[in-house]
């Protein structure tokens, strides 16, 4: 590890902890960050990856780590897009925001794409249940949303108004805003 950035005495102790445990944080991430994909994947597949053994906890920690780490490569996220997703649309609200700042990250038009197709599959699987969940619509409507997926937003709020507002939160008025926020662009 390189040598640690010193911080004057005058600082309170509390201060000079913080940053000393940031600075190994940062140290321990970028460390993390070079290990081969497979590494990485699985690391990351034990906490995302299973449902009928997660601990929220856990995931919610991994999830915020995924959200606020500014020092993740797109690699890392890219190796978990799929799990990641479905945690977006199918997870507690907290975990399901996490993981949609996450998958925010990534800029490439073609990832967002992916992930909007993803959404597409998973909510027809939630459509043709005999009780479909309003949040899985609700929550994906969001993500489409974050990721700046207009025509793909337009569509799905078009097909699954509905079901997005059984939910909580947003009605049609909410819908014709977001719509009309993301055709104004950037």
């Amino acid at each position: 590890m390189r040598s640690m950035i010193e911080f004057g005495k005058d600082h309170s102790p509390a201060w000079l902890e913080l940053m000393s445990a940031y600075q190994i944080f940062r140290a321990r991430l970028f460390d993390w960050s070079r290990e081969p994909d497979q590494v990485k994947q699985r690391d990351l597949l034990l906490e995302l990856g299973s449902w009928e053994n997660r601990d929220l906890n856990r995931r919610t920690l991994v999830a915020d780590l995924l959200r606020s780490a500014e020092m993740w490569d797109e690699k890392a996220l890219l190796l978990v897009q799929k799990e990641l997703t479905a945690i977006a649309l199918q997870e507690q609200e907290v975990i399901a925001a996490f993981v949609r700042m996450a998958l925010s990250k990534l800029k490439g038009r073609s990832e967002r794409l992916a992930i909007a197709d993803e959404v597409l599959r998973l909510v027809a699987e939630e459509e043709g249940k005999a009780e479909p969940d309003p949040v899985v619509f609700h929550n994906g409507c969001l993500l489409l949303y974050d990721l700046h997926c207009e025509a793909e937003f337009s569509q799905y709020a078009g097909r699954y108004g509905t079901l997005i507002e059984q939910a909580y939160g947003l009605d049609e008025k909410g819908l014709a805003d977001m719509k009309k926020t993301l055709s104004a662009g950037p």
